[in-house]
């Protein structure tokens, strides 16, 4: 309900309290039920109450005296004390019948509920509600009366007779009115209830006395003795022509349906004559129970951009998790596909006719249905101005938003579950329904793919680009319904827009008129710095991440503290990450949840903590780009689609019965007490060569190189003779004393023709293998990456096999690996303890994936295809000098811990070189560092039980 705006006379909280008031009125918590029902006959004590904190505000009296009558109900007196003390905590409010007998020194009189007039003096500052009808007077009920017997600023507003008072004297009717209404149709409703129970008491009756007739019958047809039919008729029982068989009504049939679904029929028992292994097998198989394995998402606004994060690419993790997906317009569904679907999503779909029939067919069908929701769009009394600043914006009127938001709720009320994007909305589901799953809105690889080309667009991806010389603070705002958002740091930008002339502020506007999608007008302190205001055209959302690419600095303004916006989810987050822009959001939960402040963006809630946010930005280049690239690697694996697949695999698989729904309860249970992976370390290093031909390769090939210029040649010959025509290569030198860095630049130079993209790093400081490799899988911008040392090589088919044999969720896989040395292959030695012929060649990786076979030690060689949003998602290798030489080991453990699958191809396809100078040998199988080594894996990895832990070289 809108008000008019308080007149200055009045304390700011006024008008908020009324506002508060509105919603007390119209709550539906428990509390506030109870409540209603004990006030059939009250005065509006909740009404009273905030008159009464209006006149203590205004008096500054901690102490006062409520008087009301002895006619009242006597529940009156003690409803009234709670409330006084909810929302006056702080004053000493004596409560007393009326007429009182307080002593002379007791506190003054501020209100008096009364069932008669009474002579009351005017200095007394007093508000008397009553039912007397004096001049001066204003009726909110025939019943209710107030009267301003004092000197209050504002009830003599409220009682004068100007166009704001009136207003609000309307606002407080039309409370009391619908008051009025709801308890009348809470009390009708109690009725139905309690009709509805005496019926249901009925049924039950009739149920049990059906049975027991039924069981009598059964027991009399026992007893009847039927003659044998004849032999012809065993077998063709005689219909007479004359009497048609008329087939079971509907209700008879439906019900006879759902029955087998739920209940399905037992096996047969054998039969003495069968087999007895045929017997065995009868009674040991059970009915196959409800299987889930169609899933149809219905949207309900399917012209909307919501419609691809909640409905398309939920749809496409089904599919990635093994089921089969649709997407229909909610107008568009009929009954085969109803009879399609073992489940239906409903994403926003607001309640009608064609929908409950959805719902009886549904039913009937014995489908699952679940609603989903990408914000409360569920709770009616949300519907407001000043909760939801776009309703003023979008045309609509706040009545028809809480049909909207109503009819949402309906249709929330006829599923089984719910499903929705943030924490924040799960809590609010769970008042409705109590079994809620949590699919965050994600991207897809096809922005993913987009927003790292605009990235790369613009120069190296995580290292500062010069550019234009301009810093561009873009804000991209999708609709015109965030101007209350906005309006808090609006100063603060204009303010740094003065500050650096270098800086821009990015704003999106409708492309055919022109019009801006931020209302501008509403922001006076803009216009000075207009000039540094670049006006986009809004694009459509399959180019949304070429204009984050355009950004340095993303913001994301929210307002805290409401509960419409406490709830919205990370979207502006994660699009920006994607692009390489850092991004300041305000602190809401979920931005609270996936932003490390400082690290991976900055959190503000004052005009302070975004002035000293955004000139950290503008001023150091390097944080802002590092911070970007943090925020990239956090983002890669919860917002990703494989995530997402993993999740809705659990979502559904848990409809599938008991067993289903505790084993999904049981791993989704132990991976949220899975500790947070830390941030991928990568060390600091400066780029030696870059060459990017701006393609699209399949896979990118990373050589980690340590003095290792004798060989180095082998390995990067091998890269190059890889059958995949388009390829990345990425060689990581980690601080060579050597002639390798020389030798890998002349190569590069004289190969880039052969390359998408070739990139030639070094450490600034010897970093070691693990922080040697997470260089690479940051320089990296392919979703696969080989991983080869520069003293071994693949063969020309590796990369192209390995990355066929992946499927979307495919963490990583490894071949078979030949070793060698300088005499040639190394065949198996004849007294190994092996399952392999002796003189046959000795041979790593060769056993299948299965992530217990790591228990007791590393059966993968670092020579594997990984994707870079597994190797994000276990916070990549580690990095530690002092424990080098395992992280490969501990990476695939990682992955282990959070179910990410790999796959073992039984096929050579890499030859690992063995000899003196080897890593291996070097290091890691010497006996003390090898002690520090199994030490710190397995403080990382309790799990583990190593069954070699004392050093043992690699032969030669």
């Amino acid at each position: 309900m809108n008000f008019s705006n308080p007149p200055s006379c009045l304390p700011l909280k006024t008008n908020d309290f009324l506002v508060r008031l509105a919603l007390l009125l119209t709550s539906e918590t428990v509390d506030d039920q109870s409540f209603f029902q004990q006030q059939d006959q009250a005065d509006h004590i909740h009404l009273i109450t905030w008159l009464m904190m209006i006149l203590t505000e205004e008096k500054g009296v901690s102490t006062a005296l409520v008087e009301y009558s002895p006619h009242l109900p006597g529940r009156t007196g003690k409803t009234l004390r709670r409330f006084l003390a909810t929302y006056l905590p702080d004053t000493d409010v004596q409560i007393v019948p009326y007429p009182s007998r307080v002593e002379e020194h007791s506190p003054r009189a501020l209100l008096q509920i009364v069932g008669d007039a009474t002579k009351i003096s005017p200095s007394v500052p007093l508000l008397h509600f009553g039912a007397h009808h004096p001049d001066g007077s204003f009726a909110f009920t025939p019943e209710n009366v107030l009267i301003n017997a004092g000197d209050s600023p504002f009830l003599g507003f409220l009682l004068s007779d100007t166009p704001q008072s009136r207003n609000y004297r309307h606002a407080i009717q039309q409370l009391l009115r619908n008051d009025q209404k709801n308890r009348l149709l809470r009390v009708r409703s109690q009725e139905l209830h309690q009709e509805s129970l005496k019926k249901t008491r009925i049924i039950q009756d009739l149920r049990v006395s059906l049975r027991m007739l039924s069981n009598r019958k059964a027991a009399d047809l026992a007893e009847t003795h039927f003659p044998e039919p004849e032999a012809e008729n065993a077998l063709h029982p005689v219909v007479s022509s004359t009497v048609p068989i008329t087939p079971p009504p509907l209700w008879f049939r439906v019900g006879r349906r759902l029955k087998r679904s739920l209940f399905p029929q037992p096996a047969p028992l054998a039969t003495p004559d069968q087999d007895a292994a045929t017997s065995e097998d009868t009674t040991a198989s059970p009915a196959a129970p409800f299987s889930v394995s169609r899933i149809l998402f219905i949207a309900g606004e399917p012209d909307t951009p919501g419609v691809l994060y909640r409905c398309g690419r939920n749809a496409a993790a089904a599919r990635d998790a093994g089921f089969d997906a649709r997407v229909l317009p909610c107008a568009s569904v009929g009954y085969d596909d109803i009879h399609w679907a073992d489940v239906m999503v409903f994403w926003r779909v607001e309640y009608s006719g064609h929908v409950s029939t959805i719902f009886d067919l549904a039913r009937s069908e014995n489908v699952v249905t679940i609603f989903d929701a990408d914000d409360i769009v569920f709770v009616p009394h949300y519907a407001r101005v000043d909760l939801i600043d776009g309703i003023r914006s979008i045309g609509a009127t706040e009545e028809q938003i809480e049909r909207c938001f109503s009819d949402m709720r309906r249709t929330f009320l006829r599923c089984d579950q719910g499903s929705t994007t943030t924490a924040e909305l799960v809590f609010a589901m769970h008042s409705l329904r109590p079994v809620v799953h949590l699919l965050p809105n994600i991207y897809d690889m096809a922005s993913l793919k987009r927003a790292r080309i605009a990235l790369r667009m613009r120069g190296e991806p995580g290292r500062v680009n010069a550019g234009d010389g301009l810093v561009r603070i873009g804000y991209a705002a999708g609709s015109r319904t965030h101007q209350r958002d906005f309006a808090p740091i609006c100063p603060t930008i204009a303010d740094i827009l003065h500050q650096r002339p270098q800086a821009r502020l990015v704003l999106f506007r409708e492309p055919e008129t022109h019009r801006p999608i931020l209302l501008v007008e509403e922001f006076p302190s803009l216009i000075p710095v207009q000039d540094q205001i670049e006006w986009r055209d809004m694009v459509p959302l399959a180019e949304l991440q070429d204009e984050f690419a355009r950004f340095d600095i993303s913001i994301a303004p929210l307002e805290t503290e409401n509960v419409f916006c406490e709830a919205k989810s990370e979207i502006k987050f994660f699009e920006a990450a994607l692009s390489g822009a850092a991004t300041v959001a305000s602190p809401t939960g979920p931005f609270r949840r996936v932003i490390h402040h400082g690290e991976t963006g900055f959190l503000a809630d004052s005009p302070s903590e975004w002035h000293d946010a955004l000139l950290e930005l503008i001023d150091n280049p390097e944080r802002r780009v590092r911070m970007a690239r943090d925020a990239y690697h956090s983002i890669l694996w919860p917002f990703g689609p494989q995530a997402q697949a993993q999740r809705m695999k659990l979502a559904l698989t848990s409809l599938n019965g008991d067993d289903a729904a505790a084993r999904s309860a049981e791993t989704h249970l132990a991976r949220n007490r899975l500790a947070p992976p830390d941030l991928p370390v990568i060390p600091a290093s400066q780029t030696i060569f870059h060459h990017d031909a701006l393609g699209e390769a399949p896979v990118t090939v990373v050589i980690t190189s340590y003095n290792y210029e004798a060989h180095l040649l082998d390995a990067l010959e091998s890269v190059a003779a890889q059958t995949l025509p388009v390829l990345d290569l990425i060689v990581v030198d980690d601080g060579s004393s050597d002639g390798s860095l020389a030798l890998a630049t002349t190569w590069m130079e004289r190969h880039r023709e052969r390359f998408n993209r070739l990139i030639l790093r070094q450490s600034l400081t010897n970093a070691g293998l693990g922080g040697a490799r997470n260089i690479g899988m940051d320089a990296a911008e392919t979703v696969h990456v080989m991983q080869l040392d520069a003293d071994n090589t693949l063969r020309p088919e590796a990369c192209e096999t390995l990355l066929e044999s992946m499927n979307n969720g495919t963490a990583y896989a490894y071949p078979l690996i030949a070793c060698f040395n300088e005499n040639g292959t190394v065949l198996m030695d004849m007294t190994a303890d092996t399952h392999h012929q002796p003189g046959t060649p000795e041979l790593l990786g060769d056993l299948p994936f299965n992530p217990l076979s790591l228990v007791s030690g590393n059966r993968i060689d670092a020579m594997a295809m990984v994707t870079k949003w597994a190797w994000a998602a276990v916070g990549g290798y580690y990095v530690s000098r002092e424990a080098m030489g395992w992280e490969d080991f501990d990476l695939w453990c990682s992955m282990a811990e959070r179910g990410l699958s790999g796959h073992h191809v039984p096929q050579i396809l890499a030859d690992y070189r063995q000899h003196e100078t080897s890593m291996t040998n070097a290091s890691t199988e010497k006996d003390a560092h090898k002690a520090r080594v199994v030490a710190f894996v397995q403080d990382r990895h309790p799990w583990i039980r190593l069954s070699a832990e004392q050093a043992k070289p690699r032969k030669n």
